[in-house]
C-alpha cells in the first residue's frame, strides 16, 4: 500500500508518454500527407497545418510532465551544487514549490480561459477553441501531480540529493 502513490504517478506518467508518442505520430503523418498532397497531388489539405499546430501544443504540454519527473527538462541548478549538502534539499523544495505555484496559476487561469472560448471555433478544422486552449491547464495539472509527488515522495526523485556538480562528475 505504501507504493500506491508512486505506482499511480508512474502509471499517469507512462500513459501521458504514450499519448504524447501518438500525438507525435499524428503530427508526422499529417506533415507527410500535407507535403504529398501539396507537391504531388497539387491539392493541399486545408486543415492539416492547423491540426498539427494544436496537436503539437498538446504534445508539448503533455510531455513536460514526464520530462519533469525524470529530470529531463532544462533547469538552472547552480544553486544546488553551490550549497552545502544539507541545504540542497531545501533549495530543491523551494524550486519545486515555485513550479507548483506556477502550475496552480496556469490551472486557475487556464480552465476559465479555455471554457470562455467554447463558442469560438477554429477556422479550418472547426473544433471549439476550448480544445486547444485546454492543453495548458491539463498539462499544468499533470506537472503539478509530478511536482507534488517529487516533493512528498523522496523516491520519486531520480537525482541523488548529494550529487556533485556536472564538472565534478566528469572527473
Amino acid at each position: 500500500m505504501a507504493n500506491l502513490p508512486r505506482k499511480l504517478v508512474n502509471r499517469i506518467s507512462d500513459s501521458t508518454e504514450a499519448l504524447t508518442g501518438l500525438l507525435l505520430l499524428v503530427v508526422v503523418a499529417l506533415n507527410l500527407a500535407q507535403i504529398f498532397f501539396r507537391y504531388v497531388v497539387v491539392d493541399p489539405i486545408s486543415w492539416s497545418e492547423e491540426a498539427m499546430r494544436y496537436a503539437t501544443t498538446w504534445m508539448v504540454m503533455l510531455a513536460a510532465a514526464p520530462a519533469l519527473l525524470r529530470h529531463e527538462h532544462m533547469a538552472v541548478d547552480f544553486l544546488q551544487y553551490d550549497t552545502p549538502p544539507k541545504l540542497r534539499r531545501v533549495v530543491r523544495l523551494v524550486s519545486q514549490g515555485c513550479v507548483a505555484a506556477f502550475c496552480i496559476l496556469l490551472i486557475w487561469k487556464g480552465f476559465p480561459g479555455a471554457i470562455d472560448n467554447m463558442r469560438q471555433v477554429s477556422p479550418a478544422i472547426r473544433v471549439p477553441m476550448t480544445l486547444p486552449y485546454l492543453a495548458v491547464p491539463v498539462g499544468a495539472v499533470l506537472i503539478l501531480i509530478n511536482t507534488v509527488a517529487m516533493m512528498l515522495l523522496p523516491e520519486m526523485s531520480t537525482e541523488d540529493l548529494a550529487a556533485t556538480s556536472p564538472s565534478e562528475k566528469a572527473q
